[in-house]
Formats: structure tokens, C-alpha cells, sequence
């Protein structure tokens, strides 16, 4: 998930840029008599405006969630890094097994359900971050199709 969200992250920084780019040669080149400038000026605004919208969604999925896990390991650690052997044998004896099974059992159930909602969580950021980038790459080509087919008659040259 999160090589998604980076790949979504890096394509819409780069779109954001280049329309970000567009917009102000556009805005330094074309005549403020140009017909078709407000029309191109609101769709390359959309169309940063939902890049802009992409990347935080995508940095938004790498944040770290808090995950569960069953059995957490440091419970039988000292803190040196060695097995505390009096922890697991503590653990180990003083349980009844069934009891044992059924709590781990469910435990190892809630944490899969709990870890499944946070995946489902950042895949919905990122599911939500892609529509927004194709809704910003949209605006491109009817930026483009409404520059070339209403070129504008004066153009400030350099």
C-alpha cells in the first residue's frame, strides 16, 4: 500500500508542478484580453487544486497506524535483549490450556479484524488520492484542446 501511495505522491508532485508551470507562463505570455483565460485559468486551478488534494491523501496513507499484535513479544525480553526465562515459564505453567488457547484465539482474531480496518483505511486514502489525480489529469487535455483551438491573437513576446 504504501509503494502506491508513494508512486501517487511522486506523479502528482511532478503534474502539480508542470500545470503550476503552465499556469504561470500562461498568465506571463497571454493578453488579458485573451477570451478563453478565464476558462483555462479555472480548469489549471481544478487541476492543481486536486493534485494538491492527491498528494496529501497520499501522505496521509503513509501515516503510521497503530497495529495489534497478538502475543507482543517484549513481555518475555529483559532489557538486555535476552529471553526473561521467569516471564515464560510464568506464562508457560500458570495458565490453564483451554483457557490459554481461547484467549489467544481471540485475541489473534480481534487484532487480524482491527489490522484489516487499518488497511482498509489507508487503501480508502489511496483509492480516493487516484480519483482525485485522474480528476486533475482530465483538465490537461481540455486545457490544451481550448489553448490550441482558441489561440490567442497577441501574445506578449519576451
Amino acid at each position: 500500500m504504501e509503494g502506491k501511495a508513494n508512486s501517487l505522491l511522486t506523479i502528482s508532485g511532478l503534474v502539480a508542478t508542470l500545470l503550476f508551470g503552465f499556469g504561470s507562463f500562461m498568465v506571463d505570455k497571454f493578453d488579458v484580453t485573451y477570451e478563453m483565460l478565464t476558462p483555462v485559468t479555472i480548469l489549471l486551478t481544478i487541476g492543481i487544486v486536486g493534485n494538491v488534494i492527491s498528494i496529501f491523501l497520499s501522505v496521509m496513507a503513509f501515516k503510521i497506524k497503530p497495529y495489534m499484535i497478538a502475543m507482543p513479544s517484549d513481555l518475555f525480553f529483559n532489557k538486555d535483549g535476552n529471553f526473561a526465562e521467569e516471564k515464560i515459564e510464568e506464562y508457560r505453567d500458570g495458565q490453564d490450556v483451554d483457557v490459554f488457547t481461547d484467549t489467544l484465539v481471540d485475541t489473534y482474531l480481534k487484532c487480524n479484524r482491527h489490522n484489516g480496518l487499518q488497511n482498509t483505511s489507508k487503501a480508502r486514502q489511496v483509492k480516493i488520492a487516484t480519483w482525485f489525480f485522474f480528476g486533475s489529469i482530465v483538465t490537461i487535455p481540455i486545457v490544451i484542446g481550448l489553448v490550441l483551438t482558441h489561440l490567442p491573437d497577441t501574445v506578449k513576446t519576451l
